[in-house]
């Protein structure tokens, strides 16, 4: 029999692109696990995760930090949050389900999404081109998080500084959204 080893590999090879005044870089970092609220527990599982490391639910299109600011939840859905979080583990999901000791139920995400961190004083600029919600200051502050389609590809934005958005696409369109940023940035700057 065959001796394989299955090494893992991020869906844009670590990708940096350094323009004037604006960046793009692959989130290679961090995982992802939807945690899924059940109706029935939903108060049991809300203050499970305030208890366990101080997390509150957030509102819709809204994210929450945990105290020790290892641990982010957005909101997207009704009963579910999307957990985003450094782990260099083979299972997030159970790493998760500790952290939180919450009787929710947990996927774990990372390997089906591609994403890349959009940054610098002309990010705005770039993506307003390509994105139809209104990431303007007023409208969407830092800690924001939306679900929405940039050309023609389903994206979730989410704003993690004053210039600073990372998208998150499906895996499979990780090269067709960083295209779209790098036409969007040439066609700017």
């Amino acid at each position: 029999m065959s001796d394989y080893e299955l090494l893992p590999e991020s869906p844009l090879g670590g990708v940096e692109i350094e323009m004037d005044g604006f960046n793009i870089t692959e989130v290679t970092d961090k995982s992802l696990v939807m945690v899924a609220l059940p109706r029935e527990n939903f108060s049991e599982v809300e203050s499970s995760i305030d208890k366990s490391c101080g997390l509150k639910l957030p509102e819709m299109e809204r994210s929450t930090l945990s105290k020790d600011s290892s641990i982010m939840l957005w909101r997207l859905q009704k009963n579910q949050v999307l957990a985003y979080f450094t782990y260099e583990g083979n299972d997030a999901e159970a790493h998760l389900s500790r952290r939180l000791s919450a009787p929710a139920y947990y996927t774990d995400q990372s390997d089906t999404w591609a994403m890349i961190r959009v940054s610098g004083q002309r990010s705005r600029d770039v993506l307003e081109r390509i994105c139809p919600v209104d990431i303007s200051v007023e409208a969407f502050p830092v800690g924001s998080v939306s679900r929405t389609i940039m050309e023609h590809i389903g994206t979730i934005i989410f704003r993690d500084g004053d210039d600073s958005y990372v998208l998150l696409t499906m895996r499979s369109f990780g090269r067709s959204m960083l295209h779209a940023i790098e036409v969007s940035a040439e066609n700017v700057l």
